[in-house]
């Protein structure tokens, strides 16, 4: 049940993210708030599936919101060796240039057993 709902809130914001990018033709900016969540003691990054186009300058406002210990988690992006960590309660910003394409695995580079998501870079 808890993998059924996982699954229904990604492809929720895949649709989403997709009529975004059908109502701008020439996107050159996208701002997403991402917020980490527990959810029947899974912690997780919502939404959990980003699609922006190629050369899209992308801004996260990052949440995290997870009431239980440990109080850090990790947001992170390797293939845009991209890293932060995010205090319960606090907000952190990051921008980058979604500069190549292809789908890329997002991560609690602090806790490998928290559920990841991934950034989707059409060309």
């Amino acid at each position: 049940m808890h993998i059924r709902r996982v699954l229904l809130s990604t492809l929720l914001a895949v649709w989403l993210s997709v009529g975004a990018l059908a109502g701008r033709a020439a996107a050159e900016e996208m701002t997403f708030t991402v917020v980490n969540v527990e959810y029947q003691g899974s912690k997780l990054w919502l939404p959990a599936t980003l699609v922006v186009k190629k050369g899209t300058k992308v801004t996260l406002k990052l949440i995290n919101n997870v009431p239980a210990d440990p109080a850090q988690h990790g947001f992170a992006i390797p293939a845009y060796n991209i890293a932060e960590i995010v205090n319960r309660g606090e907000t952190k910003t990051v921008t980058f240039v979604a500069d190549k394409s292809g789908v890329f695995q997002t991560i609690c580079q602090l806790h490998p057993a928290h559920v990841g998501g991934e950034l989707v870079v059409l060309e």
